[in-house]
């Protein structure tokens, strides 16, 4: 019983020394722009990877919601206008765009591997005249 013991024992300590796979990440844009551009990049720091996310929209002071989920197989058209929602949100984060529509996104990516996240911002301009709303491209991450 005692060499079983040993054996598990060493076992898991060769499993924990032995360095971790590199995880590679991927970053691609799909689906055209509707009033707003997404840009996306991969930064690494002492805590894990990361995504950052730059958005310009035609929208300036309006909110900016960032939508990250998967990819829906149909859209959805958005209110007040002929944009489009790519995105099945499973999470959001919330920003207001500056005076000149600008607004940044960060996205902490989860150690797990093979990942895939669909990340879509729509910015949403509440005027007397209506609710208008503009939608970026669609800024898929792949990890492996």
């Amino acid at each position: 019983m005692k060499a079983i013991h040993t054996l598990s024992s060493l076992l898991l300590g060769l499993a924990l020394a032995a360095p971790a796979a590199a995880q590679t990440y991927q970053l691609t844009e799909v689906v055209p722009t509707c009033g707003a551009d997404l840009r996306g990049q991969v930064v690494s720091s002492p805590a894990g990877s990361g995504v950052r996310l730059g958005l310009r929209s035609v929208v300036d002071n309006g909110l900016a919601v960032l939508a990250i989920g998967s990819r829906r197989p149909t859209p959805v058209q958005l209110p007040g206008g002929q944009c489009d929602l790519y995105v099945d949100p499973r999470a959001t984060q919330l920003q207001r765009t500056g005076p000149r529509g600008y607004a940044r996104f960060a996205f902490r990516i989860p150690p797990v591997v093979p990942i895939r996240i669909a990340f879509q911002a729509v910015v949403l301009d509440v005027r007397p005249t209506g609710l208008r709303a503009a939608s970026s491209d669609v800024i898929i991450l792949q990890g492996q």
